[in-house]
């Protein structure tokens, strides 16, 4: 009797795997949008699968908020809105509108390509599932659209499958002065239950002659979207959201359509390549939510090629160990890090200027000049500015109680720190500056600092501005309160660094880091959705009564705190930002 039941036991095994292994196969297999768009694509968007993004969007924050008990009242209103609005959708259009809806199932992709014939064409990707039939009635009653303005309609076969154009062109377009490359066309077919339209034709016989997903010449098959996907994977969650852009290449484009116009703008084109900004290849990045670690996240990736030169080497952001100082209160709203590489900035600039003035020393010449100046403050911008400065930068913002319903003031108090290499030196330029007849500000000591005031009514402010030196860092605030908070030795608040909040956001840091952010979002918010509750008899929502808003309480425990980080690559630069819930522990 064993030996029957083992038998039977392992073939029921052997038929489990198999099954397993088929499903893994068919989902490995499946060909996605990226693989069959052009290879020159400028710019590409995608939902990966729509299914996923609704069941990830209803485990995260902002998803369970909407069903929370407190918008009761509010989706009443909602969903009689709906329903009257889906009753003269249906009685125009004879279709039920949550049918209509429905229609996406899978991957949803936009994109904007060139076709081989050089001109520009938008590119949209859509799995229908089982909605054939409702898809079809809205493009037979598109088609009647269509016919009545005129467009002239066509059908060929294109690999066996009908492609449907209609053309909007005209003779006036051929006899225009310049002919924007942009079909003027409406293009279609439906193929294994995936509706795919341009307008342009050519874009379409594209896609079709990559429609198996093997072709070399597709989006996928790029090295800089292969490389930025990699960076960008997240092991533990499926992407709900993937883009990616190709930016010099869209300026490029444009250019080239501008030059047609004015051919000086061609020159442009030509000053690309020497101000190094055409080895920027690529950006591109996807969004997760609902993973294990975050309520979202959002990973990006620059690519760039090496070696790089001009004004992105200006940008470079060399990777250290930061984190905010003891004068970052736990109250800020936000607060940034950034590690800059000025010096290296200023020699990019410098080598910039002395190439296109075509003699080395042109830019320190014309410095030198400057700080010889009789009649100037005799500062030299190079050796007493750039040199003294570290490259740190840290932003801190803070919104206070009271602040809710004034949008003037939404923006917050915010402090700016640069960090130096030497403060002496330093106070010296700072003081020659303020010493001199033409400053609007005032000088005074606070707590055994000098520190320099600006009238808010020179600057149109509601608040008198400040600056001073302390802790090797210029400090620059838009309210004087903010940089005696920071002078004061005993500042009556916490530190950033020391909060809950801030610690369970910076463990998901790199040890060394080009740039760190923070944000706790509830202030900002709450001064926007008090705004939207006392102001709803000037907002006309058509039925929806704003007045059935829950307290702002409710919605606070549902904002995540959030931060992110970027790090530099031998390909680039990767950026994560993300946001963890409130609620966990």
């Amino acid at each position: 009797m064993r030996k029957p039941l083992l038998f039977f036991t392992l073939m029921l095994m052997q038929a489990m795997f198999l099954l397993t292994t088929v499903q893994d196969s068919f989902a490995q297999d499946r060909v996605k949008a990226a693989q069959r768009i052009p290879a020159d694509a400028l710019l590409y968007f995608s939902v990966p699968d729509v299914e996923t993004l609704g069941d990830k969007w209803s485990q995260c924050s902002m998803g369970q908020m909407t069903h929370d008990p407190a918008f009761a009242d509010l989706k009443k209103d909602l969903i009689k809105l709906t329903e009257k609005f889906s009753e003269k959708f249906e009685a125009e259009t004879d279709l039920s509108l949550s049918n209509v809806l429905s229609i996406p199932s899978g991957e949803v992709s936009l994109a904007f390509v060139k076709s081989d014939e050089g001109k520009f064409g938008g590119l949209a990707l859509m799995e229908y599932g089982e909605s054939g039939e409702i898809l079809e009635k809205i493009l037979e009653k598109a088609a009647e659209g269509f016919d009545k303005e005129g467009a002239q309609r066509s059908i060929r076969s294109v690999d066996g499958t009908k492609v449907v154009v209609f053309s909007f062109e005209s003779d006036e377009d051929d006899q225009a002065p310049v002919k924007v490359p942009l079909a003027k066309k409406f293009a279609y077919f439906l193929k294994d239950k995936t509706f795919v339209a341009s307008n342009d034709d050519k874009i379409l016989e594209s896609v079709l002659a990559k429609w198996d997903g093997q072709g070399q010449n597709t989006l996928a098959s790029k090295k800089e979207y292969q490389y930025i996907q990699t960076k960008c994977a997240d092991p533990t969650a499926p992407a709900v959201m993937q883009w990616y852009m190709n930016p010099i290449g869209a300026l490029q484009s444009i250019l080239g359509v501008a030059s047609r116009v004015n051919p000086q703008v061609g020159m442009v084109q030509g000053f690309l390549p020497a101000l190094g900004i055409t080895n920027l290849k690529a950006v591109g990045g996807s969004t997760y939510l609902a993973t294990k670690n975050y309520d979202s996240i959002s990973k990006s990736f620059t690519y760039v090629e090496m070696p790089t030169s001009g004004i992105i080497d200006m940008f470079k952001c060399p990777a250290v160990a930061q984190q905010p100082p003891v004068w970052v209160s736990d109250k800020v709203s936000t607060y940034y890090s950034i590690n800059w590489s000025i010096s290296g900035a200023y020699d990019s600039i410098e080598t910039l200027f002395d190439g296109f003035q075509g003699r080395p020393g042109a830019l320190a010449a014309i410095i030198d000049q400057m700080a010889d100046k009789p009649e100037g403050p005799k500062i030299h911008i190079k050796k007493d500015i750039v040199d003294n400065m570290s490259g740190r930068i840290q932003v801190a913002t803070e919104m206070i109680e009271g602040e809710q319903l004034d949008l003037t003031k939404m923006s917050g108090q915010f402090t700016v720190a640069f960090g130096l290499k030497n403060s002496d030196a330093f106070q010296k330029v700072v003081a020659s500056l303020t010493a001199r007849d033409d400053f609007p500000g005032q000088t005074r000591e606070f707590q055994g600092t000098t520190l320099y005031e600006v009238p808010g009514a020179i600057l149109s402010s509601p608040t008198d501005a400040a600056f001073c030196i302390a802790e090797n860092q210029l400090f620059i605030a838009n309210d004087v309160k903010q940089i005696e908070n920071v002078l004061r030795k005993d500042r009556g608040v916490g530190s950033l660094v020391n909060s809950d909040n801030y610690k369970r956001i910076s463990e998901n840091f790199p040890e060394k880091t080009s740039i760190i952010t923070y944000q706790n979002s509830d202030a900002q918010v709450h001064a926007l959705y008090e705004l939207m509750r006392k102001n709803d008899n000037n907002v006309d929502l058509q039925g929806l009564d704003l007045s059935k808003l829950p307290s702002f309480e409710v919605i606070q425990k549902y904002l995540p705190i959030s931060g992110g980080y970027t790090v530099p690559d031998d390909q680039g630069f990767f950026t994560s930002t993300f946001g963890i819930k409130k609620s966990e522990k």
